[in-house]
Formats: C-alpha cells, sequence, structure tokens
C-alpha cells in the first residue's frame, strides 16, 4: 500500500492520475497539492471512483519552502508525482519557467529529506525539441531518439505570423533532469527518482483527431499546409501519449522496482507505441516495465 502526493493535482495531467490512483487497491492515499481546490465538477468525479475516502486535497504555495500544508504532506508520503508548474504550457515566459523551478527545487529537496522512496519529475519532450529541425533530424532514425542523448532545449515552430518557442519552458524541464540526477547521488538510495520527458496528453478524450501542428491546446494551427506545417504536424503527433498509456506510465513509475537503475535515477520518454516514430521505448521498458499498447496511426488510435 502506497502514500501518493500528486502535485498540480486540479491540472490536466494531475487529474488525470489522480482519478487512475483512486482507482488501484495498491494505493492507500492520495494528496493533491495545488494553488486552488479542485471544481464542483472534479470532485464529483472523484466521489464517483472507487475508494474517494483515500483522496484529499491540500491548497498550498510550493513556490514557499515556508508553506508547512505540502511540507507536512510530504512527510507522510511513500511517493511523489511531480507534475506542477507555473504555466504548464510550452509558450512558458522566462519568469514562468524560474518560478517553475522553483516549485521542483524546493518539492524535489522536500522529498530527500522526508526520505520519500520515489520521486516522479514530470519532464517534457521539450528537452529534445531541437531534434525537430536538421541537422539534428538528420542523425536520428525511428526510435534513435533515446534519452542517453545530449539536450536539444526547446522546440521552434510556426502558428500563422507568430513562431513559438519553447526555450524558456524547455530549459526549467532540463534543469529538473539534472537536479533529479544529482539528488539521486545524495539520497544514496532512499530516494530513487524517474524524469519522465512526457509528450502530447491533451485534456479529456485526448484522441488522435484533436492532435495538430499547433504543438499545444492554447493555440489554433492558423498556418498553411506547406513542408514546414507537415514537418510540425508528424513531430506532435508522433508524440502522443493517449490516457490508458499515460495512466500505466506513472503507476509503473511508483511501483516498479528500482534495484538495477543506474545511480538511483531514469529517464525515460512518455510516449505511446506510435508507428515510426524517433522516440526511444527502450528505457521505459528497461527501467519500468511500460508497456505502451496505443497507437496514433492505428484506426482511433487504439493498439
Amino acid at each position: 500500500m502506497m502514500n501518493v502526493v500528486v502535485t498540480g493535482s486540479c491540472g490536466n495531467l494531475g487529474w488525470k492520475i489522480v482519478r487512475h490512483l483512486n482507482s488501484l487497491d495498491a494505493i492507500s492515499n492520495v494528496i493533491g497539492l495545488d494553488l486552488r481546490t479542485p471544481s464542483v465538477e472534479q470532485l464529483g468525479e472523484v466521489q464517483a471512483g472507487n475508494a474517494n475516502e483515500r483522496v484529499e486535497f491540500v491548497a498550498c504555495d510550493l513556490t514557499d519552502w515556508q508553506d508547512r500544508r505540502w511540507r507536512d504532506a510530504m512527510e507522510r508520503c511513500d511517493a511523489v508525482i511531480h507534475f506542477a508548474a507555473q504555466n504548464p504550457f510550452p509558450e512558458a515566459s522566462w519568469d514562468d519557467a524560474n518560478r517553475s523551478l522553483d516549485m521542483t527545487m524546493n518539492v524535489a529537496l522536500a522529498a530527500v529529506d522526508a526520505s520519500v522512496r520515489r520521486f516522479v519529475f514530470v519532464s517534457s519532450n521539450h528537452v529534445m525539441g531541437r531534434y525537430k529541425h536538421v541537422p539534428l533530424a538528420d542523425t536520428i532514425g525511428p526510435g534513435g531518439l533515446t534519452t542517453s542523448l545530449e539536450h536539444a532545449v526547446g522546440t521552434v515552430w510556426q502558428i500563422g505570423e507568430r513562431e513559438m518557442d519553447s526555450t524558456p519552458y524547455a530549459v526549467a524541464k532540463s534543469s529538473g533532469e539534472r537536479l533529479c540526477k544529482a539528488l539521486a547521488t545524495r539520497a544514496d538510495g532512499k530516494t530513487k527518482f524517474v524524469c519522465v520527458r512526457v509528450g502530447w496528453c491533451q485534456p479529456g478524450k485526448n484522441v488522435p483527431a484533436t492532435l495538430s501542428a499547433a504543438g499545444t491546446p492554447t493555440q489554433a494551427t492558423g498556418i498553411s499546409d506547406d513542408a514546414d506545417f507537415q514537418r510540425a504536424d508528424r513531430w506532435f503527433r508522433n508524440m502522443w501519449l493517449s490516457n490508458p498509456d499515460f495512466c500505466q506510465l506513472f503507476e509503473r513509475s511508483c511501483f516498479a522496482e528500482a534495484d538495477h537503475w543506474p545511480n538511483g535515477c531514469v529517464i525515460v520518454n512518455g510516449v505511446s507505441n506510435n508507428t515510426g516514430m524517433a522516440w526511444s521505448l527502450s528505457e521505459g521498458r528497461c527501467f519500468l516495465g511500460f508497456e505502451p499498447v496505443d497507437d496514433v496511426n492505428a484506426p482511433d488510435g487504439r493498439g
């Protein structure tokens, strides 16, 4: 039985995993941390679950180390899944990114201090965003985008007259991964770390038909069907992470045996089994036993 803290619990991804953890017999308690409290609709969804008495929510400020509301929650958990960010979208500003990194440093340090057994950091595909374009794109084939490659932070793409650049957002994620590696060594085996480079897991039903070259649910595509559009469309579609695969991935991140993990920290790609994609699934299979079944190119995405 495991007690799990989920930061950013009222957001898109945080809420998906709160609902999933609530359905698992192996979970004794879920503590959702967020600046806000759940909406009436969200509370209704949890209360309709199998074990709603096991879920609690704590409104708190993760940028404030002195805020005992979240610090006390860390003292009574076995695992942390850290989704929280000042701005969870790739168009985040440098100020947003700095505040997100502050949250990650605070929560990760507190987890090690409390000897939390498992810390799952939600990183991003944008850590490797420069592989979208040549010359880096020419260095990888299907499955060649492994987590051992050098970071190439920030995706750049066009939406109408606006150029999108996720570099600030990606720097916070890249720095978070390096922090996790350093703290895993400091923890000396007491806290094991998983960094998950999440692909594109949309709000709600999250079906392939609603993916687009916009690259984010906050923006309309707004561009013509040219070579740049097709490149962006392939890049973003091929990093799709279906809801079932998302839930399996984070469940495995909490429960997978870690005795064979190098230096107590592993990095995996969080994508479905999408035919022809560049993203490697080898690390997730090896370290977590993650076996995604869905495919963005299959009918309705179901593998």
